[in-house]
């Protein structure tokens, strides 16, 4: 059976993180770029802010501490949105590197703002890249209804993070 590693897809967001980083420094007009106008995240800078606050959250729950409410950032300005993210991104990798095979194919309830779910933490862990990875795909439709063209190449075809 073909398989996709949780190491593939996680380098395969590092590389669209990366590539967002650098986009967004150059444009950073976008980060106003309106995604839910009146929602919950109008703009694309407050999608952004939600993307890194729910791996965060996840991570969080993984590890039994407090969930956070915020990032405590605005969701402006783009350096340290990613300078965040890069942070918990290292928390994720650390969590990672301690956790055992055995464990995380333990189910667990977590608490989220719908109420509980059951699930393995290894199910949790694919969700943050993935919910990540959903999140890009929106970002990219609304700058570019915004009037700008956003970088290219994200599906995973053009990714060096895997063969």
């Amino acid at each position: 059976m073909l398989t996709l590693s949780f190491d593939e897809l996680l380098r395969y967001t590092n590389g669209e993180r990366d590539k967002w980083r650098g986009w967004l420094v150059a444009h950073p007009p976008a980060m106003d770029a309106p995604v839910q106008p009146g929602g919950r995240l109008p703009t694309v800078g407050k999608l952004v802010d939600h993307i890194f606050l729910v791996e965060r959250r996840h991570l969080q729950r993984l590890t039994g501490e407090p969930v956070s409410e915020s990032t405590g950032l605005t969701g402006n300005n783009v350096q340290p949105l990613f300078d965040y993210a890069a942070s918990v991104r290292r928390e994720l990798d650390q969590f990672l590197a301690g956790l055992d095979d055995d464990v995380a194919q333990e189910e667990r309830t977590f608490v989220v703002a719908s109420g509980s779910a059951t699930m393995t933490p290894r199910k949790l862990l694919f969700h943050i890249l993935l919910h990540e990875t959903r999140h890009w795909a929106q970002v990219a439709l609304a700058v570019r209804l915004a009037g700008f063209e956003p970088p290219g190449e994200h599906d995973l075809f053009f990714s060096r993070a895997m063969r």
